[in-house]
């Protein structure tokens, strides 16, 4: 197994392994730390049907649960595995950018999408980086956001997260707000929080963050969803096109409740 960066920021390729075949517990420690490290983890010529897909999914997420910082003394969560995507789960087209269902209180933690057809969706999918788009801001402006929450909508659902999350097993913070689903700053009149989230969208999806793939029939995606961005179309769910897998069940926390952990505990 070789893993090699696929941007300078974020995003790897994972060669030389067969996600089908039976993983022992060290080749899935190692790819849980690459997960964290870049965000984005890409898998070519895969052939796992969606039990075995699900199977992977429930072994990262036997990995993860355990190191979840919930600033508290509360027993690990238990991390639920949904398998394909659900009726208007994705943004309008022209708002594309999107981290997966953060108008949830619990917005998913880790997705997958595998090309397990001749045919590949829309052609590309785009990542975006919210740790280096975060660190990108200009000093006075993430001073400003980090105490920052806001509404993201969809559906009918509703949820309050911190503009600035802070990751809870490497600690890193980034940006988490998305042009998908944020709909406004809160406590902030309309157009102060209309014009700060323009700035934070242009900041959460510049070029110099980005990193875009071009699908092939048995490509693999794992990526982060709590430090990534990535597009989506309504042809991504399309039967037969992507075999879709989330890990549920992490709820954002703001980097002070890493100085307020009575907070989240009660």
């Amino acid at each position: 197994m070789d893993i090699h960066a696929l941007h300078p920021l974020f995003a790897a390729e994972v060669t030389g392994l067969d996600l089908a075949g039976p993983l022992d517990a060290p080749v899935l420690e190692v790819l849980h730390d690459a997960f964290l490290e870049h965000a984005v983890l890409l898998f070519r010529g895969q052939h796992l049907g969606a039990v075995a897909q699900g199977d992977f999914a429930r072994r990262l997420a036997a990995l993860e649960a355990p190191l979840l910082d919930r600033r508290s003394l509360l027993l690990p969560p238990l991390l639920r595995i949904v398998a394909g995507a659900m009726p208007g789960e994705l943004p309008p087209a022209d708002r594309a950018w999107h981290a997966d269902h953060t108008h949830e209180a619990e917005p998913s933690l880790a997705c997958i999408a595998h090309a397990t057809g001749a045919t590949v969706p829309g052609g590309t999918i785009g990542f975006a980086d919210q740790r280096a788009a975060l660190a990108n801001l200009p000093p006075a402006l993430r001073r400003r956001v980090e105490d920052l929450r806001a509404e993201h909508r969809h559906a009918g659902r509703l949820a309050e997260h911190p503009v600035v999350r802070s990751h809870p097993v490497s600690g890193e913070p980034s940006l988490f707000v998305n042009p998908g689903f944020t709909t406004r700053i809160l406590n902030l009149p309309a157009a102060e929080s209309e014009r700060l989230l323009a700035a934070l969208f242009a900041a959460a999806t510049a070029p110099r963050v980005t990193w875009t793939h071009d699908w092939a029939p048995g490509d693999l995606l794992l990526w982060d969803n709590r430090a990534v961005l990535h597009t989506g179309t309504p042809e991504d769910s399309a039967a037969g096109i992507l075999q879709r897998t989330r890990i549920e069940g992490d709820r954002p926390l703001g980097l002070r409740a890493l100085e307020m952990p009575w907070v989240v505990a009660g």
